[in-house]
């Protein structure tokens, strides 16, 4: 980690292996000493990009979309959930706003969901998607709720016997509830984002089911979004 943050552009889009590109952050992918890192960063040069999320990440009393991300993994992590190692979360603030901030993990093993189901063979596809449900219903029953729960957060790993592993990465704007509270509006939202996305690859019905099967589809997406 002191290696990496010694390099002088290890913040900067000239930094890596482009893995995405935004308009304000960007995350570039380095090896050092046999070990891969993600570095993700959140970039607020002007006046207009800070006061654009004043009251949510950049203002003066708030945390960092980094911090929070960097929150999220240490909780999944302490309780028993699979997601990529956290090892820093670094900002730059000036006296009343947050400039930069900077979230470092350890490449965790898997592929984004979303392309692995592209991958997969219907059989698997199915074990997939239920691995997935099961993963959710897990996460809401613990107290969290992602509120950016997309496919391509979600990493999918060979487990053996044709099962897989799921691992939860870029969580920014997580909350947590009492455990032991499967349903609400944050986890019916959590529901709504993925189900929408597995739908096109004709899993929402396997996921869900997997996951809670005492509810209907039909009840977050409409009879016709519902279909596999």
């Amino acid at each position: 980690m002191r290696q990496l943050c010694a390099h002088p552009d290890f913040a900067t889009r000239n930094f890596g292996t482009p893995i995405t590109d935004h308009r304000s952050s960007w995350v570039r992918r380095t090896e050092l000493a046999g070990i891969r890192y993600y570095v993700k960063t959140y970039d607020y040069p002007r006046w207009t990009d800070r006061l654009r999320g004043w009251l949510r990440n950049t203002g003066p009393w708030t945390r960092s979309r980094a911090a929070v991300e960097f929150d999220a993994m240490v909780w999944l992590r302490n309780h028993g959930f699979a997601t990529a190692e956290p090892l820093g979360a670094l900002e730059l603030r000036s006296v009343t706003s947050l400039r930069k901030a900077v979230l470092v993990t350890r490449e965790h093993p898997g592929q984004p969901a979303h392309e692995k189901l592209a991958d997969l063979a219907p059989a698997e596809r199915v074990a997939l998607a239920a691995a997935i449900g099961r993963t959710v219903a897990a996460l809401h029953q613990a107290g969290f709720r992602d509120r950016n729960l997309d496919l391509r957060n979600l990493l999918a790993a060979p487990a053996g016997d044709g099962q897989f592993a799921i691992a939860k990465i870029d969580s920014p704007r997580f909350r947590l509830v009492a455990p032991g509270r499967a349903h609400d509006r944050w986890a019916r939202a959590d529901w709504q984002r993925l189900l929408r996305q597995l739908a096109p690859f004709g899993m929402a019905t396997v996921a869900w089911h997997a996951a809670q099967p005492a509810w209907s589809l039909a009840t977050l997406l409409g009879p016709a979004a519902a279909q596999p």
